[in-house]
């Protein structure tokens, strides 16, 4: 029950070359693993408000987790020598040996239920007006997709639909066009929500964000100045509640406060819309 020496130098690369992978992250997320009787037990560390998922591939001799064939895994915030599986010797007296690769991402991709009667405000300052020229399932980009654009002028102060805190910001790029490939120039803000669902607020101007990784922002704060950055064929705000899975997202519909503050509805496409509260 001996792990090799040259494997272990081979596990060791393996991690490096994960984290290199990982640098340009903006969470902190460190899996590791600890010797125990027969075997090891993979851990990780997760101090970040939102919780993490994980999918390792494992390369195994003479072991077996006790996860069975789970893949991907959540690890909770603010989470510390959080156990994500033991990998226990099949053959007693015999040397075993393990690598695994990974891959993570900010959120739970199991979650299902969220807040859907939140009341969200209008993302722009009181007694504005905006048009919301592209709603739900739109016909240029929003094709299943549960997002909503306003025209904005460029320099418009954005403001948080609802509280939460600032997990990412991306405020860097000033290249735009009309095509799919500019979304690589996309700035934006991503907002963690307590029921555990993201919004992001893109196509704000380089340098337009007032808000940095960490804060706590309230509802209706300003957070950023608006621009066209990215892919876009306009000026405009691009609003988007999602859950995030493992490589994709899942757009969710949303609710505002827009006639009365005592009553929310779903935007309509191509409607003006004035923020009264």
């Amino acid at each position: 029950m001996i792990l090799k020496k040259q494997k272990n130098n081979w596990l060791l690369t393996i991690m490096l070359l994960w984290c290199a992978m990982n640098m340009n992250s903006q969470e902190k997320f460190t899996p590791s693993y600890e010797r125990i009787t027969n075997g090891y037990k993979i851990i990780a560390d997760n101090p970040n408000v939102y919780p993490i998922t994980v999918q390792f591939e494992f390369k195994l001799k003479n072991l077996k987790p006790t996860t069975g064939k789970q893949d991907t895994f959540v690890v909770p915030a603010n989470s510390k020598n959080y156990e994500i599986t033991q990998l226990l010797c099949i053959k007693k007296g015999k040397s075993y040996t393990f690598s695994y690769s990974t891959r993570y991402q900010q959120g739970d991709h199991f979650l299902t239920k969220y807040d859907k009667e939140f009341a969200y405000h209008l993302p722009f300052s009181k007694d504005e007006t905006h048009i919301l020229y592209q709603g739900y399932d739109g016909d240029f980009s929003h094709q299943k997709k549960n997002a909503l654009d306003f025209t904005m002028e460029i320099g418009t102060k954005i403001m948080a639909a609802r509280g939460g805190t600032v997990v990412k910001v991306i405020d860097s790029n000033d290249k735009t066009c009309p095509k799919p490939k500019c979304m690589e120039y996309n700035n934006y803000i991503r907002i963690f929500h307590a029921d555990g669902t993201f919004a992001e607020y893109l196509h704000i101007k380089k340098d337009g964000a007032v808000v940095k990784v960490g804060d706590r922002i309230e509802k209706g704060q300003l957070i950023a100045f608006s621009g066209n950055v990215g892919f876009s064929t306009g000026p405009h705000l691009h609003f988007e509640v999602y859950f995030q899975r493992l490589g994709e997202r899942e757009s969710l519909k949303t609710k505002f406060v827009v006639a009365t503050e005592d009553a929310i509805e779903e935007l309509v496409e191509k409607k003006e819309y004035t923020r009264k509260f």
